[in-house]
């Protein structure tokens, strides 16, 4: 009788598996540009401009009571910004502008340059550089713009002054809420 031989099975030493490299944390919020301005302004300043009876004038996708005047549009220069015109109806001076819009590292740079020479008050606070132009009651508009490294905000009113300096601040912080997600 013939001896058989069996060969061993091989055996299947399992492998750790490679693990995937972690995702990177995200460095904070990212920028994400408004598509309406309910998403620009959100329902905090919303609540507060129906208790002002301040409505929108026109944006950028329309929907306001003046749309067809003419005559509004971003005033931001360059690049694809988004703004919101509102005011009191019937009421002088009454309205103003919030406007955003991303940048890329170029154009942040760009657009700094040309508002250094705009003879505009300059102040640094972390990655935020603000422009402003306090204006006054007697025609000179208020004009904050702030840049951060991927956006670019403004906020503008027809009157001028300290304390629409300290309102439209307060607006451009809410709008900071509203396009910082994450």
């Amino acid at each position: 009788m013939a001896e058989t031989t069996t060969s061993p099975t091989p055996s299947v030493t399992p492998t750790a598996s490679a693990t995937p490299a972690p995702e990177p944390e995200p460095s904070g919020p990212a920028f994400v540009a408004p598509t309406d301005c309910a998403a620009l302004t959100g329902p905090t300043l919303a609540a507060e401009f129906a208790a002002k009876n301040i409505v929108l004038f026109d944006s950028t996708i329309g929907g306001g009571i003046y749309t067809d005047a003419g005559g509004h549009g971003p005033l931001q220069t360059g690049g694809d910004p988004f703004y919101c015109l509102y005011g009191q109806d019937m009421v002088d001076l009454s309205s103003f502008q919030l406007e955003v819009q991303p940048l890329s590292e170029s154009e942040h740079e760009g657009v700094i340059a040309v508002l250094d020479t705009a003879g505009l008050v300059k102040t640094v606070d972390g990655d935020a550089v603000t422009f402003t132009q306090v204006g006054d009651d007697r025609g000179t508009p208020t004009l904050i713009q702030v840049l951060r490294p991927d956006s670019w905000m403004t906020a503008w009113s027809a009157f001028g002054g300290d304390r629409q300096v300290a309102l439209l601040n307060g607006y451009l912080a809410e709008m900071t809420i509203q396009t910082y997600v994450g």
